[in-house]
């Protein structure tokens, strides 16, 4: 069976098939690729088993009377793929990858194993964030929360939107309607953007600790952002608690459970009863306007100041941005 590097998949014009379980893809694959997988993720754990207790060969048997059931299924899912370029992978380029790979070269379609499989792929980016070499200059949106950074953000094509990654807006309501990606499935889809970024004169990213979430930047982009052209967005409070209304108040019971969770800041059992009597009652702006005077506004104001600024832009946010950009160039 004829093979392929990481590297050079990557940077070729290749359909990955990810054959390992619905679960493991879940979890973290190579970003665009399409899962076929051979076994379930209970098939999966019955394998596991077996091959711990009794070896290799009756696991391995068992696994082919799994596949064997589902094979005009599987064969089914990869026809469309008929005309393009194949790369199959599973965890390590195991059996799993070299026996769907084999079959499909028997039967005509231009398909390689990737080398190592996802741990391979996995320790690429690894190598690779070590020490990335970072063209474009960042220019890094900063302000309280609810300043509409993730919007301006979306109003450029050469930005960097490290929340979306991440599935998680970096704060305690952060998980609030999302479901937070894996730590490897982060650094997955922020290397590919890097790469799609990395000709570009700018990127414009919002000023984010080192940690977002469960998931945290590599070393190299938090260094970077640290030296890059730092901008303060200024809104209203009023705009600001509406901004919040908008994000979160259709996820009421979330909600509550991370209201609660802000009483080891805010020091006041009464306090939460009454934000949580507010959401109970549909009390939304009221609610959005205490939760950010008594708790993210003491709680991050301290580190926004604390940044020396730029440029501070307090209307016409992206012709101002654009501004800046040109000025840059």
């Amino acid at each position: 069976m004829k093979t392929i590097t990481v590297e050079e998949a990557l940077k070729g014009s290749y359909v990955f098939i990810d054959v390992r379980t619905p679960k493991e893809f879940e979890e973290s694959t190579i970003p665009g690729a399409v899962n076929v997988p051979l076994f379930s993720n209970e098939e999966r754990a019955v394998i596991g088993k077996l091959y711990s207790q009794n070896g290799q060969e009756e696991a391995f048997n068992k696994g082919l009377d799994f596949v064997s059931k589902k094979l005009p299924k599987l064969l089914e899912a990869v026809s469309k793929y008929k005309n393009k370029k194949l790369v199959i992978f599973c965890w390590r380029g195991g059996m799993r990858s070299k026996s769907l790979a084999g079959l499909l070269d028997g039967l005509g379609y231009d398909v390689l194993q990737l080398e190592g499989g996802h741990k391979a792929y996995r320790n690429y980016i690894l190598e690779r964030f070590k020490d990335y070499k970072l063209n474009p200059k960042l220019v890094v949106l900063n302000g309280l929360t609810g300043s509409g950074k993730t919007e301006i953000l979306r109003q450029f094509p050469n930005s960097l939107d490290l929340e979306d990654l991440a599935q998680h807006r970096s704060s305690i309501l952060g998980s609030v309607g999302l479901k937070p990606r894996s730590q490897k499935m982060f650094d997955a889809l922020l290397f590919k953007r890097l790469e799609e970024l990395n000709d570009e004169k700018f990127i414009l990213i919002e000023g984010e600790a080192k940690r977002i979430g469960h998931v945290q930047m590599p070393d190299f982009l938090y260094k970077y952002m640290k030296h890059g052209v730092q901008v303060k967005i200024v809104r209203s409070f009023e705009d600001r608690a509406k901004r919040l209304v908008k994000e979160y108040s259709a996820y009421k019971e979330e909600l509550a459970e991370k209201i609660k969770l802000m009483r080891k800041s805010v020091g006041n059992d009464k306090k939460i009863a009454d934000w949580l009597r507010m959401l109970e009652e549909g009390k939304f702006e009221e609610l959005a306007s205490m939760i950010l005077k008594e708790y993210y506004d003491p709680l991050y104001s301290h580190t926004v100041d604390s940044i020396s600024y730029d440029y501070v832009i307090d209307k016409d946010y992206v012709n101002k941005i654009k501004e800046i950009i040109k000025k840059g160039q």
